[in-house]
């Protein structure tokens, strides 16, 4: 059965057309409304129909001149989709044909995908053998979205063969998504799901911030950053201590990487942060404050310090009304914003060096050190970190059995592969330019071309033809290599140290 008679056929007998549907691993329909079980699925109308062939040619796909399209993703999924790749990261090495010691021979096995097919199908408790059998299944279903969740005590897809306190997550990467659009109060130039090169530079704020202290204050190391599809990243944490994170340890890890929580009352004055700043925002801050002069002022950025009233706005939080009014004089002389928050940083720190002052005079009297004593110092980072400090969804972070979209997943409204994002050459990422199904379709067109006489070519495959070469590469340099490296030397210590034990006895 074609897909567009599929479509047809199906919302002609559904009753569920006007509302998501979602789908168990036993195909049991259930609305996204109630969240139980209604109505009994047949399986073979809820799939959609295989290709004949497992070469999926590039003018099939280019059907439309659409980004994304039901022909470009079968294209995608046939041709381009990095499943070998994917399974040597989501296995740790545990390959289900290795009969060594050390393999947990069903660990991809007991891990949890779930897919969200046309019209909002929701399918959870996936679960595969190996990368064959993934890649059989997503070929077959053919996924608009396709999310990873944890490693359970047993295949997710025979969940339902056991008690509910027997199946329970085990193992999960420590992951983290940042949003576009919980920067929205302070965005000037987009909102909801639009992006544009003025407020990517959130985005690029948060991977330095949040990658810097994942490797420096808590010794991981194989941490990959995912491109979402369209407004945001992701971010996986793989290392064998995170993976093992209770839920507890989870939310310990996304609070020290949060700000802390100020009083309503204060209206932006005396927020959350107490001096002396903890290292972290002291390190936060060196990092921001740059990106916050050329991101976040004037008129290339969100326009803060750019017009009476944003400054008026800014130094309303000032908890000094004498120092804000003066203040309020000077902007009007300067003419540009850089130059007023440099203009602004200098009288505070003359303003808090005499407040310094003062109170150590009246302590040298007897008398008490005054309220505010560090509130000015305080300040310049809660203005920073208001407007740059990375702004994460916890409850994304703190759950064991919470799913995150897959690295190389497609984002059905932009066509946009989530490639995997270089944290060291962050600055440089341009979600504009990311690969569109559309792209790789082109690229392959030209490579096959161009390589027509060329038998070696022919058997390359078709991802290292296109741009995601590149990303996958990145996926094995940040997380499958370093992984494998430090799984082989761990095994031959362990090796050293049991022959050394059995030459002792």
């Amino acid at each position: 059965m074609s897909f567009l008679l599929f479509r047809a056929s199906f919302l002609s007998r559904s009753s569920f057309s006007n509302r998501p549907i979602h789908l168990n691993a036993k195909n049991t329909l259930c609305t996204s409304t109630c969240g139980r079980l209604s109505a009994a699925g047949n399986r073979e109308n809820m799939e959609i129909a295989p290709s004949n062939t497992n070469k999926v040619s590039v003018a099939a796909a280019a059907i439309n001149d659409q980004e994304f399209s039901p022909e470009l993703l079968r294209f995608f999924y046939n041709r381009l989709f990095p499943y070998q790749p994917m399974f040597k990261w989501l296995s740790y090495g545990n390959d289900p044909d290795n009969d060594a010691a050390h393999i947990v021979r069903d660990y991809f096995a007991c891990r949890e995908f779930s897919f969200t097919i046309n019209d909002d199908i929701y399918i959870r408790y996936q679960s595969f053998r190996d990368a064959s059998e993934m890649e059989s299944a997503i070929q077959k279903k053919q996924p608009h979205k396709i999310d990873i969740g944890a490693v359970f005590t047993l295949p997710p897809k025979d969940h339902h063969t056991v008690k509910a306190e027997a199946f329970k997550p085990v193992e999960r990467e420590l992951i983290f998504d940042i949003d576009m659009t919980d920067y929205d109060d302070i965005r000037s130039c987009c909102t909801g799901a639009k992006i544009c090169p003025k407020c990517w530079v959130f985005m690029t704020m948060a991977v330095k911030v949040v990658d810097t202290a994942l490797r420096e204050d808590f010794g991981f190391r194989y941490i990959l950053w995912v491109y979402s599809g369209r407004r945001g990243v992701h971010c996986w944490v793989c290392d064998p201590n995170a993976r093992a994170l209770s839920n507890d340890g989870r939310s310990a890890v996304v609070e020290y990487l949060s700000l802390p929580r100020g009083n309503e009352k204060s209206k932006g004055k005396n927020g959350g942060l107490s001096w002396p700043l903890h290292p972290s925002f002291t390190r936060a801050f060196d990092i921001l404050e740059p990106m916050f002069e050329s991101g976040v002022l004037g008129e290339a950025g969100q326009g803060v310090l750019d017009s009476e009233n944003s400054w008026d706005t800014l130094l309303d939080t000032l908890p000094d009304e004498d120092l804000a009014n003066r203040l309020r004089r000077e902007m009007r002389r300067l003419t540009n914003a850089q130059d007023r928050w440099l203009e602004i940083k200098s009288q505070v720190r003359a303003a808090s060096s005499a407040h310094a002052s003062g109170n150590a005079r009246r302590q040298s009297r007897g008398g008490r050190a005054g309220n505010g004593l560090f509130a000015l110092d305080l300040w310049k980072y809660e203005v920073v970190f208001q407007y740059c400090y990375p702004r994460l969804d916890v409850n994304v972070s703190k759950g064991t059995n919470h799913l995150l979209k897959s690295p190389f997943a497609v984002h059905p409204k932009t066509g946009r592969v989530c490639v995997p994002i270089d944290p060291e050459d962050v600055d440089n990422f341009d979600p504009f330019r990311v690969p569109t199904l559309k792209a790789l379709a082109a690229q392959i067109d030209a490579y096959d071309a161009q390589n027509a006489q060329n038998a070696s070519a022919k058997a390359l495959p078709d991802y290292k033809k296109t741009e995601l070469k590149s990303a996958v590469e990145l996926l094995e340099r940040c997380v499958v290599d370093p992984v494998a490296l430090a799984t082989k030397r761990r095994l031959k210590l362990e090796r050293e140290k049991e022959a050394a034990m059995i030459g002792d006895f």
